[in-house]
């Protein structure tokens, strides 16, 4: 997938790939793609476990720290 054609996701870290018929992966504070071993975009085929993903790739700071 070029880089041209990933602005057409929608959704907020957790996005559907219309194209791709998938979810990919998105770190909004730095702008970078969640990517697989061999550099290509990561894919998901259920949003479970996009989200899990997600979550350890964009870490929020949790109250108290």
């Amino acid at each position: 997938m070029a880089h041209a054609q990933v602005p057409k996701l929608h959704g907020y870290g957790v996005r559907w790939d219309t194209d791709a018929r998938c979810y990919r992966v998105r770190n909004e504070v730095t702008g970078e793609w969640l990517r697989s071993s061999s550099g290509e975009l990561a894919s998901f085929s259920s949003f479970c476990a996009a989200f899990s993903a997600w979550r350890g790739f964009e870490v929020h700071r949790r109250l108290g720290e």
